[in-house]
C-alpha cells in the first residue's frame, strides 16, 4: 500500500506539474462564433499574442496571462473587445466578445486538405473552387476564402465588404452544388482566348446554371454572376429542394450516389471517432458473414481508400445527386473489377452504398493499382492501420511474398501459424501468474489440485484471447477469416465454459467447506441453485457466442431450439421436473444445508442441494441422493428445525415393588432427566401410566434440543443406563430378577 500511495503521488505531481507549464497560444485554431467561423493563426512572443483570419480580412492583438488572453479584434474599420480562456489541455478555448456573444475555438493539429490553389485554366480553376466549397461545407467554413481566392467580382470587389465576398461565393458554390457535371468537360489549361463559357445542368430536371471563366493575366477566375443571374439561377436549381439547400449533414442519410460518396469520403476524417461507422454503413456488406462484417468491412474501406487515393478523389458534383435516380453510379472501372455506387433497398427507405461487388473485389483491386503513386491533389487520410504498415513493409523489403498462395498472400500464409505458435506463448505466459492467483483466490483447499484444474482451460482462453488480437494484423481476406474466427470461436466457447465451470466448481467447494462462523448469512440453498444457475447461463452463452462466431441465423436457431426443446422436454420430463422442483425448494424453503431431515425411508443430514437432486448424509455415513422432483413432492419432516425432540420410553415394574419404590424411582428418574443440559423441564413427564396384567407400566417423556441423529442417541443411552443404575440402587427388580429394562 505504502508504494501505490507514492506511485499514486508522483503521478500527481508529474500530472500537475505538466499542468503548470505556460500556456501557449500559438498555432491554428478552427473557431467559431454564432453566425460563422474562421481560421485563426495566432503567435505568442512573451505575453503579447497576435494572430489574423483571412476569411473576413480580420487580425487579433492581444495580451495573454496565464491561460486568459485579453484582446482586440479588427476587421476592416469595425473592432471590439474578445476575452479568451484556454482549456487546461490547451487544446480548446471559451471565448466572448464584450456584446456578450461566444466565441470558441479547436486547436488544429495540421489539415491534410489544405492545397495550393491552381488557376492555370478554367478545369483547375472550377477544381480549386469546389475543393474550398466542399470543405467549407463541413467543418472548416473559413476555406470559403480561397474560394472568394479564385472568383471575379468584376469593378466592384474594391468596394465590397469581406463578409458580402464570402456571402456571395457561398451563393454561388450553393448553386453549382445542385448541378451534376464532370471536370473534364470543362475545358483545361490549354483553352485559349480571354474566357471561357460553360453550361451545367441538374441531374433529373434539365435546370441550367450557365458560367463563365476570365482570364486576368495568367490566372483564370471563375466570374460571379449578376444578382439576376444569381435569382434566376436559384429559383430552377432550389425547385425540387422546397425553395433552399439541403441541410449540410443531410448527406449522411445516402439518399442519393453523392451523398454515399460524400459520407464515405468524409468518414476518414474523423475515423477515430464516429468514422469508421459512418464509412461502414456506406458499404453494402450483406454478403459478408456476420461475425466477419465489421472487421472486413473495416479492411474495405481501407482498401477503397488506397484505390481512391491512386486513381483520383472525384468532387461529389462529379457524381449524380438525382434523387428519383436508380441507376448505379460509377467510380472506377478496372478488368479485375468496378467501384459502383448503388441503391440497396427500395421507395423511399432505399438508401446508396458502394455496392457488394465492389465490397468483393476491394482488395483485388486494391493489389492491382497499388503501384500506381498516389493522384496529385486531394487525398483521403488514412487511417491507422497495423496490416498496412506490415504489407508496406512486406513489400518494401520482400515483394516476392506478396505472391498469391491460394486466397491468401504468401507472406500471410506464413504469418497464420507464427501467430498461432506466439499466441501460444504468450498465453502460456499470461497463464502462471494467472493460476497463481486463481489457486490463491478458490484453490486453497488443494493447491495442487486446483493448478491441474485450472491449467489446460486457462491456456486454451488466454491463447485464443492472444489470438484475436493478433490476428486482425495480418489482413486476412473474407474466407480465410470466416475460417479463421469460426474455429476460434468454438475453442473460445469451450475453452471458457470449461474454465468458467471449473472456476465455479471451484467457488462452490470453498464456500460449502469454509468456516461458516464469519461467513454472511444466506440460504445455503439458494446459494447452490444460483451456481447452478451460473453453469447453465455459463453454457447459454457459450452456445450464443458459437452462434455468433458461425453466423447461424438467429431466427432459424430459436425455431430449431423451440421444437427441439419440445422433444427435449418431453423425453426428459423427469429431469424437468428435478429442475422445477429444486425451484420449488427454493421458493419454499423446507429445510437448508446442515439441516437434519427425514422423508420417506429417508433420514439424514442435507449436504449439498444442486439443480437436479439434493444429497443426505443418513447417521450411519451413508450418501443418499434424492431427486428434487421427488423431494418437492414428498413429506419432509425438518428434523433440525424442531426446537425440541420429544421422547419417551416405559419402564415394566413387577407388582412386588413398593409403592416407595416406585416413588422413589419416578422422582429419581424425574432429577435424571434434568441433569441432561439438552432437555426441556417444562416437558419432562414421568407417571405410572398403566396397570397391566403382567407389570406396573412408568412412562417417561422428556424433550431434547439436539443437533443431529447421532448427539440424540449418545443422549438417550447415557440417560437409559442411568436410569438402570438407579433402579439396582432402589432395589427394583424385573420379573426374572434384573433391573427393569427401559422399552422405547
Amino acid at each position: 500500500m505504502p508504494f501505490v500511495a507514492a506511485l499514486l503521488l508522483a503521478l500527481l505531481s508529474l500530472s500537475t506539474s505538466a499542468l503548470a507549464l505556460a500556456p501557449d497560444w500559438s498555432g491554428t485554431w478552427n473557431t467559431r462564433w454564432r453566425d460563422g467561423g474562421a481560421r485563426v493563426e495566432m503567435k505568442q512572443d512573451g505575453g503579447k499574442v497576435r494572430g489574423s483570419y483571412l476569411a473576413y480580412d480580420g487580425r487579433i492583438e492581444g495580451e495573454a496571462h496565464d491561460r486568459v488572453l485579453n484582446a482586440r479584434w479588427f476587421q476592416g474599420g469595425r473592432s471590439g473587445i474578445v476575452e479568451f480562456v484556454l482549456a487546461p489541455d490547451g487544446q480548446s478555448f471559451m471565448g466572448r466578445f464584450d456584446s456578450g456573444e461566444w466565441w470558441t475555438g479547436g486547436r488544429i493539429p495540421g489539415d491534410e486538405r489544405e492545397q495550393g490553389l491552381i488557376q492555370t485554366g478554367p478545369r483547375e480553376t472550377m477544381r480549386s473552387f469546389l475543393q474550398a466549397g466542399n470543405d467549407a461545407r463541413y467543418d472548416a467554413p473559413d476555406q470559403m476564402v480561397r474560394a472568394v481566392a479564385v472568383v471575379d467580382f468584376s469593378s466592384g470587389a474594391g468596394a465590397m465588404a469581406p463578409e458580402e465576398k464570402l456571402g456571395r461565393a457561398q451563393t454561388l458554390f450553393n448553386l453549382v452544388d445542385q448541378t451534376t457535371f464532370r471536370l473534364h468537360s470543362i475545358p483545361d489549361a490549354r483553352a485559349g482566348g480571354e474566357d471561357a463559357e460553360i453550361r451545367i445542368e441538374q441531374a433529373g430536371t434539365g435546370a441550367v446554371l450557365p458560367l463563365r471563366f476570365v482570364k486576368r493575366g495568367e490566372r483564370w477566375f471563375l466570374s460571379m454572376p449578376d444578382d439576376a443571374a444569381l435569382a434566376e439561377a436559384r429559383k430552377s436549381l432550389f425547385a425540387r429542394s422546397g425553395g433552399r439547400p439541403a441541410s449540410p449533414e443531410a448527406y449522411r442519410l445516402r439518399k442519393n450516389a453523392r451523398d454515399a460518396y460524400r459520407s464515405f469520403t468524409r468518414a476518414f476524417y474523423t475515423w477515430s471517432e464516429d468514422g469508421r461507422r459512418q464509412a461502414l454503413d456506406s458499404l453494402d456488406l450483406k454478403a459478408l458473414s456476420e461475425a466477419v462484417r465489421d472487421d472486413q468491412g473495416g479492411l474495405t474501406a481501407q482498401y477503397l481508400n488506397g484505390i481512391l487515393n491512386r486513381i483520383g478523389l472525384l468532387q461529389p458534383q462529379e457524381i449524380s445527386d438525382d434523387p428519383a435516380s436508380r441507376s448505379p453510379a460509377m467510380v472506377f472501372s478496372h478488368p479485375v473489377g468496378q467501384v459502383v455506387i448503388a441503391p440497396d433497398g427500395v421507395g423511399d427507405g432505399a438508401t446508396w452504398k458502394f455496392s457488394g461487388d465492389t465490397v468483393r473485389n476491394a482488395r483485388d483491386l486494391y493489389v492491382a493499382v497499388e503501384g500506381m503513386p498516389s493522384a496529385d491533389g486531394q487525398r483521403l487520410p488514412e487511417p491507422p492501420s497495423v496490416f498496412f504498415q506490415l504489407r508496406r513493409s512486406v513489400r518494401g523489403l520482400a515483394p516476392g511474398l506478396l505472391s498469391p498462395v491460394g486466397p491468401l498472400e504468401a507472406w500471410q500464409a506464413l504469418g497464420w501459424p507464427a501467430v498461432m505458435l506466439l499466441s501460444l506463448a504468450l498465453g502460456w505466459l499470461v497463464s502462471k501468474p494467472v493460476t497463481a492467483f486463481l489457486v490463491r483466490s478458490v484453490g486453497r483447499l488443494d493447491p495442487d489440485g486446483a493448478r491441474r484444474t485450472f491449467r489446460l482451460p486457462l491456456l486454451g482462453t488466454l491463447t485464443l484471447i492472444v489470438y484475436a488480437a493478433l490476428m486482425p494484423a495480418l489482413g486476412l481476406p473474407d474466407l480465410a477469416t470466416r475460417v479463421s474466427v469460426g474455429v476460434a470461436g468454438v475453442l473460445f466457447a469451450l475453452s471458457t465454459v470449461w474454465l468458467g465451470w471449473r472456476i465455479i466448481d471451484a467457488v462452490v467447494a470453498t464456500y460449502f467447506t469454509g468456516d461458516e462462523s464469519g461467513r454472511v448469512s444466506m440460504d445455503n440453498i439458494l446459494v447452490s441453485l444460483g451456481f447452478g444457475a451460473l453453469k447453465i447461463a455459463l453454457v447459454g452463452a457459450g452456445l450464443t457466442y458459437v452462434a455468433m462466431q458461425l453466423s447461424l441465423p438467429y431466427e432459424g436457431v430459436i425455431a430449431s431450439l423451440s421444437i427441439g426443446g419440445l422433444a427435449v422436454a418431453f423425453a426428459s420430463r423427469e429431469t424437468l421436473s428435478n429442475v422445477f422442483g429444486a425451484g420449488i425448494l427454493a421458493v419454499d424453503r423446507p429445510f437448508r444445508r446442515g439441516d437434519w431431515i427425514a422423508t420417506g425411508d429417508t433420514k439424514g443430514t442435507v449436504e449439498h442441494v444442486g439443480i437436479r437432486s439434493t444429497r443426505v448424509r443418513t447417521a450411519d455415513d451413508s450418501l443418499i441422493v434424492v431427486p428434487n422432483g421427488k423431494l418437492s413432492d414428498a413429506v419432509v419432516n425438518n428434523l433440525g428445525t424442531r426446537r425440541f425432540h420429544l421422547n419417551s420410553a416405559k419402564l415394566p415394574l413387577p407388582y412386588a415393588t413398593s409403592v416407595p419404590q416406585i416413588e422413589a424411582l419416578v422422582s429419581g428418574v424425574r432429577d435424571l432427566v434434568a441433569e441432561i443440559p439438552e432437555s426441556a423441564p417444562d416437558r419432562t413427564q414421568v407417571s405410572v401410566s398403566n396397570l397391566s396384567q403382567d407389570a406396573i407400566e412408568v412412562t417417561v417423556r422428556y424433550g431434547l434440543d439436539v443437533r443431529n441423529g447421532a448427539n440424540e442417541t449418545e443422549i438417550v443411552n447415557r440417560l437409559m443406563m442411568n436410569i438402570l443404575r438407579l433402579s439396582e440402587r432402589i432395589g427394583i427388580r424385573g420379573a426374572n430378577g434384573g433391573a427393569p429394562a427401559p422399552a422405547e
